[in-house]
């Protein structure tokens, strides 16, 4: 039986060579479309789940209460580990993950910046899978000045020695033994680091905090195995408040499984990456109906072909259940056929799709087995649902009927292809208004004014000394006209992510409890970052009293305080009882998807950490070098590493730009499947027809009027497929633009767009196959039947 429908399968592909190849095409796109979307999705949810412990392996978070807004936050205080592991029994084990990067490490003359640095306890290479191939990880982090390098870092500071034992200087004044060599981590990992070093080394230096009021790490614990999140939760809960009464601090657990997919900050319960992995989920089913709809569509387009053979087989005695399944059959080979295709240009895209969506990607993700499994079972469904109505429909034919030459196919067929016309269509002008959206957002989110000027400013990490080189650097590079603007503050003006509690005014609510921004700034901030004033002034040397005692504040802070102005207000915050000197208009100080909430900044000078450089833009190279020079002159034991801060917005909306591209392609692969249906469709209409177009070429009717013919019904299928897309895509798009604190609109031209561009796709596709049979001889169309 089996032989018998290869051998009918291959008749008809040599018989009808370019349906055949529509249909294999179609499906062979739609499914390399999808495998590339199942490879990505799979390698999205299969982060940290390469840990031996990964079930029972967990991230503290908090809940913290300001007058009934909660702010979520995944940093916790220092001492929380141990006394977690002391207190709740469930927790056998607990780790200190502490970002420890900015320093620069020595070896002989090569010295670098290393930012993926990390603190950890001994217990961290216990309770994670991150495999050492040199070196004993139940002792390498015993010593606290030893240091792990990765495989990679090993081989930039060392080639092909061997680095155990051999010794790294940091920042001039330390020196840390290597005691071992790990694995790279795999890039699956939401920890990323490539050097670790003992939590001991932050306590020898100083840099550790003892206080359960002040949150910085990130603290991991592992349960027992008989213990759940939910009966750990309620023991941890106050955990916080038992040690600082005042608190409105809850501790919950995240699992370590969930936090690449899951996890956010701040006030708004962000989705996180999830929606993408559903985003693209339903992309890759959209466009694999697409295609089978295209199948669906030529195979009942074209059943009258094929009613004669229906009706010699029920006389020779099939029984529907039999023909049902020999078209059943001729499917999932189509189907497998295409499926061998799809998985070459898989193969071949899969290099560039990896570029594009920032990963490692490749077919191994899933493991051979389950690839071979997944494989067959979207084969036999794409076949199962792509033949499912021609199966069903060509089995119902009368052979009575169709032998005496009636109409073989169905009354309803017609109008259930118009149907699977429409919704094809609904589906890629879905995809086509929702990649356009994406752009709009992201071409939105650049061009924002961010309330201060990122063009033309360099930054750099001061050293730990800052204090005593900082200074003598600032007047030097203020000497030189190709320096415009010189300060240096604790966080970037793009990137202020610390936040505090406590502040208090004369005439504050008691009741009312909220966050503040922080930074500590130097003087000439305000014109280095380019922020503008609404009132007051900003720093400076002629009022010696600003220096930690005076803060500038943002407009929210003084719509906080309900004053008519602000300016010489007493204001208390991060443990300093100043004065406002002025108030900042409000600028972006995070990302884009978050609103702008209140901010304060203090002049602390001793508390800065990155140098900010506002540079003329007509000579950008000649002031750069003259930058080069005067830090190797003033700080020649270490080396300036710069970057220019426009920089960080590529970085802050990398994924949105990823995704927007990624989604750019398979709206436009889509429509290139649905056109591939359409032009099938059409170039069946017109052969069809093509007695009858003879006939009216004859009694006089023009070529724009076989042209209106023939497309007037695509064009009619594409306006109500337009009709029902628009409210779906609105609300679909108007609920992810919810996510952005600060969003594009969706306006009638972005909908008009996109419904001319699905005509023109109809035009272009019913258009060639139209003309075609416009212009006929009708003589040859007249004998054609």
């Amino acid at each position: 039986m089996l032989i018998n429908y290869l051998k009918v399968v291959w008749r008809n592909i040599k018989r009808h060579k370019g349906y055949s190849f529509i249909n294999v095409a179609g499906l062979a796109l739609g499914l390399a479309c999808c495998l590339l979307i199942c490879i990505w999705v799979l390698d999205e949810l299969s982060y940290d789940k390469f840990h031996q412990n990964a079930p029972n392996l967990y991230r503290v978070e908090e809940d913290q209460d300001y007058s009934g807004r909660i702010y979520h936050v995944t940093v916790t205080p220092h001492p929380l580990a141990p006394a977690l592991v002391e207190e709740i029994p469930e927790i056998i084990d607990a780790t200190r993950y502490v970002w420890a990067g900015g320093q620069l490490f020595r070896y002989g003359d090569q010295a670098f910046y290393e930012n993926s640095v990390r603190a950890v306890d001994p217990s961290f290479l216990k309770m994670m899978t991150f495999p050492l191939v040199r070196g004993n990880p139940d002792t390498a982090l015993d010593s606290p000045f030893s240091l792990i390098l990765s495989e990679d870092q090993a081989e930039k500071y060392f080639g092909d020695d061997n680095p155990m034992g051999k010794v790294i200087n940091v920042n001039n004044q330390h020196e840390l033994t290597i005691t071992g060599v790990m694995e790279n981590v795999p890039h699956n990992s939401t920890l990323r680091f490539n050097m670790l070093v003992p939590y001991k080394l932050l306590e020898r230096l100083g840099a550790t905090n003892d206080s359960f009021g002040s949150n910085s790490i990130t603290t991991l614990v592992q349960l027992q195995d008989s213990a759940a999140m939910d009966q750990v939760n309620p023991k941890i809960r106050g955990f916080i408040k038992e040690r600082v009464p005042k608190t409105t601090t809850e501790l919950m657990l995240m699992p370590f499984t969930r936090l690449h997919l899951h996890a956010y900050w701040g006030y708004e319960h962000d989705p996180g990456a999830i929606q993408y992995v559903y985003i693209f989920s339903i992309i890759a089913a959209f466009v694999l109906l697409i295609a089978c709809i295209n199948f669906m569509n030529l195979s009942t387009a074209r059943s009258a072909n094929r009613a004669r053979e229906v009706g010699l087989r029920k006389v020779v005695g099939a029984t529907k259940s039999h023909l049902v399944r020999q078209f059943y059959g001729e499917s999932i080979i189509f189907a497998l056929i295409a499926m061998v295709f799809a998985a070459g240009i898989t193969t071949l895209l899969l290099p560039s799709f990896s570029t594009l969506s920032g990963k490692n990607l490749s077919w191994g993700v899933a493991g051979a087995g389950t690839l071979a499994i997944g494989l067959l079972l979207i084969v036999i469904i794409t076949g199962f649902v792509a033949g499912s109505y021609p199966a069903l429909l060509l089995s119902s034919l009368q052979p009575a009927r169709v032998l005496k030459g009636r109409r073989g196919t169905p009354s309803g067929s017609a109008r259930f292809r118009k149907i699977l016309v429409v919704v094809q269509f609904s589906l890629s002008i879905l995809l086509i208004i929702g990649t356009v959206v994406v752009y709009k957002q992201l071409k939105y989110m650049r061009g924002r004014d961010l309330g201060w000027n990122s063009e033309h400013l360099i930054y750099a990490s001061l050293p730990d000394e800052a204090g005593d080189v900082y200074t003598p650097l600032k007047q030097a590079l203020k000497q030189d006209p190709r320096v415009m603007h010189v300060s240096a503050a604790s966080h970037l003006p793009s990137s202020i992510g610390s936040n505090s509690g406590g502040a208090d005014w004369d005439g504050r609510d008691p009741n009312l409890h909220v966050l503040i921004g922080q930074t500590f700034v130097d003087y000439d901030y305000i014109p280095a970052a380019g922020i503008e004033l609404k009132e007051g002034r900003h720093f400076s040397p002629e009022y010696p009293s600003d220096v930690n005692h005076g803060f500038l504040v943002n407009e929210e802070v003084a719509a906080l305080m309900g004053k008519d102005s602000v300016v010489g207000e007493r204001f208390h915050f991060v443990g300093v009882d100043g004065q406002i000197v002025g108030v900042m208009k409000n600028f972006h100080y995070s990302s884009m998807r978050t609103k702008i909430e209140p901010l304060a900044v203090l002049l602390a000078p001793d508390y800065v950490r990155f140098l900010l450089i506002r540079i003329p833009p007509n000579d950008i190279s000649g002031s750069v070098n003259f930058i080069q020079n005067t830090w190797k002159k003033i700080i020649p034991g270490y080396p300036l590493e710069y970057h220019f801060i426009d920089e960080n917005f590529d970085r802050m909306y990398r994924s949105e730009s990823r995704m927007g591209t990624l989604l750019n392609i398979f709206a436009v692969l889509a429509v290139v499947i649905a056109c591939l249906g359409l032009f099938g469709l059409a170039s069946y209409t017109a052969e069809q027809r093509t007695r009858e177009i003879g006939i009216r070429k004859v009694l006089g009717a023009g070529v724009p009027r076989i042209l209106t013919l023939i497309t007037r019904e695509f064009f009619l299928l594409v306006l109500l497929a337009n009709v029902i897309a628009w409210p779906a895509a609105y609300l679909i798009m108007n609920n992810w633009l919810k996510g952005y604190a600060y969003r594009t609109g969706l306006d009638f031209g972005l909908f008009a767009a996109a419904l001319g561009m699905a005509l023109l796709v109809a035009v272009i596709s019913v258009g060639y196959q139209s003309f075609r049979a416009a212009t006929q001889n009708p003589a040859d169309a007249i004998r054609y039947e």
